[in-house]
């Protein structure tokens, strides 16, 4: 019998334990509910959201408060603050702070440099392109503020360009394209995206433009169809401009970079672009398709036919290349003076 109490013992102590283990499980609330649920305050929400009517507000002050004092961080800030804005705005207000972002950049990137100075840029600049690295005794000559620049070129879309071999700060085409057009009309938007893409690169280097024949075909062809889809565009007058540019482009050339200097047959013909001007004659319902096979038989009339298309008068055209034009239905677009359509993501009026 002591031998059973002993062995029992252990056992009435466990059951012990399990029972006092059971109870306070009961006791106890379930897990989810000792979480508090913590209702927002209103106050604190109100604190910490930025008040958007307020940015807005203060948005068109702030573009033409920047100087070229203000750090790159101020103006990616500000492109920020466009990107919350231009959803609320009309359109025409829209297009409105374009030319305000325009003025700010303006300001943001001059620089006032004395001779030795801007002497010190423009071999920085020259040296860059021949050498990956630069001494910091020649940085140092340089103005404090192209010291700045430099150092922070590719943020806020700030570019260092060479135009007709002179460097230049410059904004990246895809800035408008980026912050502005989302928020832009379908028609606007496809025309800033498109635009903004082909100026990626430098075109030209007077007096001769650097694009093969076929990309100034695909841009021709580019601008025709969008008028076709957008004929209620804002952007419909550059557009057209667009189209009759690599229009007059692709079937005449430059002055130094012409397609033909006689139109006389296929074999006087600049061999890339006749490869695309057949290509284009093979199309249909296209106006520059007609214009191509226009073309290729206009290249077989001899000189007697051709000179039936003008006068005697005398023109600064080559008298071949009025006889083109008109044979053509081609709108004569100078070449040589062009619009300010070939650097960022619109036209511009100079």
């Amino acid at each position: 019998m002591k031998s059973f109490l002993h062995t029992f013992k252990p056992i009435r102590q466990l059951l012990t334990l399990m029972v006092v283990s059971l109870g306070l499980t009961a006791c106890q609330k379930p897990i989810s509910e000792e979480i508090p649920t913590e209702s927002p305050n209103p106050t604190q929400n109100q604190n910490t959201t930025p008040d958007l009517n307020l940015i807005c507000q203060k948005l068109k002050k702030e573009m033409l408060g920047i100087t070229a004092q203000r750090t790159t961080f101020a103006i990616e800030q500000i492109n920020q603050d466009i990107r919350l804005c231009l959803p609320l705005m009309p359109f025409q207000e829209q297009k409105e702070l374009i030319g305000l972002a325009d003025i700010m950049y303006r300001n943001f990137l001059s620089i006032d440099r004395s001779a030795d100075q801007q002497k010190a840029f423009d071999l920085y600049a020259h040296d860059q392109s021949q050498f990956p690295t630069i001494q910091q005794s020649q940085i140092e000559k340089l103005h404090p503020r192209d010291q700045y620049l430099l150092r922070h070129k590719g943020q806020a879309y700030i570019d260092l360009v060479d135009i007709n071999h002179q460097a230049t700060y410059q904004r990246n085409p895809y800035y408008l394209a980026r912050v502005f057009a989302p928020y832009f009309p379908e028609a606007e938007q496809a025309f800033m995206q498109e635009l903004a893409e082909q100026n990626q690169q430098a075109q030209f280097e007077d007096p001769h433009f650097h694009l093969e024949a076929q990309e100034i075909s695909r841009r021709a062809q580019y601008w025709e169809n969008y008028l076709k889809k957008y004929p209620q565009s804002s952007f419909r007058l550059d557009a057209e401009y667009l189209y009759h540019f690599y229009s007059n482009l692709l079937f005449k050339g430059l002055k130094h970079d012409p397609v033909s200097h006689d139109f006389e047959g296929r074999v006087e013909i600049t061999p890339d672009a006749l490869a695309e001007i057949e290509q284009l004659a093979n199309m249909k319902n296209s106006r520059l398709a007609d214009q191509a096979r226009l073309f290729l038989k206009f290249i077989e009339l001899d000189s007697q036919q051709k000179s039936k298309l003008t006068s005697n008068q005398t023109d600064e055209n080559p008298q071949v290349l009025i006889q083109l034009s008109r044979y053509l239905n081609l709108k004569t677009v100078d070449l040589e003076n062009r619009r300010n359509c070939f650097k960022d993501a619109i036209c511009y009026a100079s």
